[in-house]
């Protein structure tokens, strides 16, 4: 109990206006009949059979970092806000859209190329200089709607002087927030604990670099189940052939998410179902043989 206090106490004045926001946001959501059954159809979704697993699979995952982490001797309970808002905001994500569809052979570079960049450190800037509360209040809500705007205007070709004019309008706002928050910074930085702030720097950068092999097996392990959906699903055979057929797959493509999407992509529509172990072990011959050919190119 007294750890989330100390976890309460350290939230900045806009993450506490950000959360008043969200619970105004979700009172509303849940007192209209409409958007009500709407959000807990999401609920529905991102706590689903399947969704679960990355939850739970994830939350321990982070957990035992965690855990490891409250060990050593830099430890301090303010890092457990730290860890909660990438967790939200960064960590479970990057862990579903691992398992989405859309998600190849270069989804693991993708993450680091894009959370790697300078950015992070104004981002963190902003995050540690903020504004006072009731001005944190007002800013929420008024980036909110000009986003919404721009965003709306920006699908629609109608209203293209209204989207380039938004542009303006946040190029003035950046421009300001980023003023304003140095003079904050200038003011305040001499307080900062300079180890605490370091740790809370490093905390996305060293979490992220941490949960990618688990990003990958996640990846990996929803490629083969597509992979195997689709070849059994349409190719309904003999149950032991399946499986012998399957681990035959699963030792050719091993632990390559490339290898995966590439015999999705290129040998699956070529199985049928009263195919032969001969006929199939030629094909995973062929396999063989562009795999060697893609390895020798790269």
């Amino acid at each position: 109990m007294k750890d989330f206090i100390d976890c309460l106490n350290t939230l900045s004045s806009r993450e506490c206006a950000t959360i008043i926001w969200l619970l105004i946001l979700l009172i509303y959501i849940l007192k209209n009949e409409k958007t009500k059954d709407s959000f807990l159809e999401v609920i529905k979704i991102l706590f689903g059979k399947n969704l679960i697993k990355i939850w739970l699979v994830t939350s321990l995952y982070v957990f035992i970092i965690t855990f490891l982490f409250s060990k050593t001797i830099i430890w301090d309970n303010l890092y457990i806000k730290d860890i909660i808002v990438w967790f939200i905001t960064s960590g479970i994500i990057f862990c579903f859209n691992a398992a989405s569809k859309e998600a190849d052979e270069q989804y693991i570079w993708k993450v680091v190329k894009d959370n790697l960049k300078f950015t992070i450190v104004i981002e963190f800037i902003y995050s540690t200089f903020t504004f006072r509360f009731w001005v944190e209040l007002l800013i929420i809500p008024i980036i909110t709607i000009l986003a919404m705007v721009d965003a709306y205007a920006e699908r629609k070709e109608e209203y293209y002087i209204v989207h380039k004019f938004m542009q303006g309008v946040f190029a003035i706002i950046s421009i300001w927030f980023f003023y304003e928050t140095f003079k904050i910074g200038l003011q305040e930085y001499k307080e900062l604990n300079v180890l605490n702030t370091f740790v809370s720097f490093m905390i996305p950068i060293v979490y992220l670099i941490l949960i990618l092999p688990l990003e990958y097996i996640i990846e990996l392990y929803c490629k083969y189940e597509i992979l195997f959906i689709k070849l059994f699903f349409k190719n309904n055979t003999d149950k032991k052939v399946n499986r012998r057929r399957k681990l035959l797959i699963i030792k050719e493509c091993g632990f390559s998410v490339h290898n995966v999407i590439l015999f999705r992509k290129n040998y699956c529509s070529k199985i049928y179902k009263k195919m032969t172990d001969d006929d199939f072990k030629l094909l995973i011959n062929d396999f063989n043989k562009e795999k060697k050919k893609n390895n020798k190119i790269a």
